[in-house]
């Protein structure tokens, strides 16, 4: 592996997939396309991949990836270590509530024992009934209301809580019944607001908002998450950022879940490969403003246009 003698800037915002297990086929999700193996990463490899990146500064991160991070049969314990090796660091994760936390069971003590250590739950509801359904496919609303219910007088230790939002143009309507019925009715922080984004190399982000559409999302521009005026010499990835597998490969972003890893962590140390000539070429792309194919489609640049016009 050929690498470049050259310093870079610590890491400060990990990425981290634990598993790619899965009980969902959203629309949106490239995940069929990218994910090897059905795998969870056992503790100590975890813990290996701790003491690899250790002497990072990590600020931010998150756990999860291409798979739902609670199917992990012990994702408590995975946010536990992390914290052990990063107790300042804002911890994330998010759920498709899609299983049961029944009181006395098994997942509700995993789900309970995981919020001390997590800083933000996403809880991912994606429009109302048939259209939360049709997105989240198999995803059924009745499991996630009693999900919900339960949810309810479960001990949230510090955790903050919140609705992760991904709008399309056709389940936008339901932005307000969501605020209505899961977001004040279960007392979550906020409604988080995404613009759907498509994970794939080869493909743009899909368009189709009507002139009523993006006034209406107008109204909600505090909520809508992005940035209006965004460049690649703009990209925190290139700079402080990692992501990586449940295999250990080494991957620039999550916005590009397709392309070829630059290494895999448990094989070359993080601080070499971020070295590597590949690595170098899409930084120095993104930093002169001169992006390679590997972010030709990103889609922090093609959100800008659509978003300067709802968070004006």
């Amino acid at each position: 592996m050929d690498s470049l003698n050259i310093q870079n800037k610590p890491i400060t915002y990990a990425y981290i997939e634990t598993t790619n297990y899965c009980n969902l086929e959203c629309s949106f999700c490239n995940r069929p396309e990218v994910i090897g193996a059905l795998q969870h990463m056992p503790l100590a490899k975890f813990k290996d991949m701790m003491e690899r990146i250790k002497h990072h500064p990590i600020k931010e991160a998150k756990l999860m990836g291409m798979g739902e991070p609670l199917l992990h049969p012990q994702f408590d314990e995975i946010c536990k270590i992390f914290k052990e090796y990063f107790p300042e660091a804002f911890l994330i994760v998010a759920t498709n509530c899609q299983y049961p936390i029944r009181p006395g069971s098994k997942m509700r003590t995993k789900f309970e024992n995981t919020m001390k250590y997590v800083d933000l739950l996403y809880l991912s509801i994606d429009g109302y009934k048939e259209r939360y359904e049709r997105d989240r496919a198999p995803a059924k609303w009745s499991k996630l209301e009693t999900f919900l219910e339960d949810f309810q007088d479960l001990n949230r230790h510090t955790c903050r809580v919140t609705c992760n939002y991904v709008v399309n143009p056709a389940n936008i309507e339901d932005i307000e019944i969501i605020n209505e019925v899961v977001v004040k009715k279960y007392d979550l922080e906020e409604l988080r607001l995404n613009i759907a984004q498509d994970w794939s190399e080869d493909k743009s982000m899909p368009g189709g908002y009507s002139l009523d559409q993006i006034d209406y999302l107008k109204s909600w521009g505090d909520n809508v998450k992005g940035k209006p005026e965004w460049d690649f010499s703009d990209c925190f990835w290139v700079q402080e950022g990692i992501y990586t597998t449940v295999e250990g490969n080494v991957k620039m972003c999550c916005m590009n879940t397709g392309a070829e890893p630059f290494g895999n962590i448990f094989e070359t140390s993080i601080d070499e490969i971020r070295k590597t000539k590949n690595y170098q070429k899409v930084k120095t792309g993104c930093s002169t403003n001169n992006p390679t194919s590997h972010c030709k489609n990103c889609s922090y640049k093609e959100l800008v246009p659509l978003l300067s016009k709802i968070k004006k």
